[in-house]
């Protein structure tokens, strides 16, 4: 014979078929125990928001408060120990098994709502004050053109812009390019050389590049090829301009 109480949790949720909404629904009547559940349950939905958007809570809260209700192998000290102590101490008093089971359930909902919120303020109040952050000119060099772009001359500046650095480099005059050739920008730090981008200049002879550096990245002095290809790892052409 089928037990109909079975079917309270999925009465409460709307999971019935119509035939079996209008069978349990009989069987209310005259199931004491399912009148005191559903009347439970139902008081505890109702302290609830209606308007609720459903989040899902971390996978990591869930287990937390699922195995601390219902797992019983902690000791004594540690159940009191733990922040959802008051919480089993609620459900356990106020409600039956089946009872409990579904209120931690809306509680996990409640709760990850919550957490979400949280989360959601912190990210937009980060992005608020990475956006708030002005854009400073840290550092300026001048450049100084040599050999056969004697005549040129360039400005390089260090940006910051929050956590973020960048350098946009502005040419003048330089000598125009054959074919593949371009300026490849190196940056200097103990003599290393960090490829930053090539350059080719309009029909002016005037160039800009803006170079996004990773962090944690530094250099002290700029210098500027002309390489008879782009993207090479090391310079190949001659030196035409650098850092006065």
């Amino acid at each position: 014979m089928e037990n109909k109480c079975e079917n309270l949790s999925l009465y409460i949720i709307d999971q019935l078929s119509e035939h079996e909404k209008e069978q349990f629904k009989r069987h209310l009547k005259t199931c004491a125990h399912c009148q005191n559940e559903l009347e439970s349950l139902q008081e505890t939905w109702q302290t609830l928001s209606y308007d609720m958007e459903e989040v899902d809570a971390p996978d990591s809260l869930k287990m937390e408060v699922m195995d601390f209700i219902f797992k019983e192998d902690k000791t004594e000290k540690a159940k009191k120990e733990s922040p959802l102590y008051p919480i089993k101490l609620f459900l356990t008093k106020h409600f039956s098994p089946l009872s409990a089971g579904m209120t931690a359930i809306l509680i996990i909902s409640f709760t990850g709502l919550l957490w979400y919120n949280l989360h959601l303020k912190d990210t937009i109040t980060a992005l608020e004050d990475e956006m708030a952050s002005p854009t400073q000119i840290v550092r300026t060099f001048n450049l100084k053109g040599q050999d056969t772009a004697a005549s040129a001359n360039g400005t390089a500046y260090l940006l910051q812009e929050g956590h973020d650095n960048s350098l946009i480099i502005e040419l003048n005059n330089m000598p125009g390019t054959k074919d593949d050739e371009v300026y490849q920008v190196w940056l200097l730090n103990n003599g290393n050389r960090q490829n930053a981008g090539t350059i080719k200049p309009d029909q002016n002879g005037n160039g800009l590049i803006t170079y996004r550096m990773p962090k944690d990245q530094s250099f002290d002095d700029i210098g500027i090829t002309l390489e008879p290809n782009p993207n090479n790892t090391q310079p190949k052409g001659r030196k035409v301009m650098g850092t006065i």
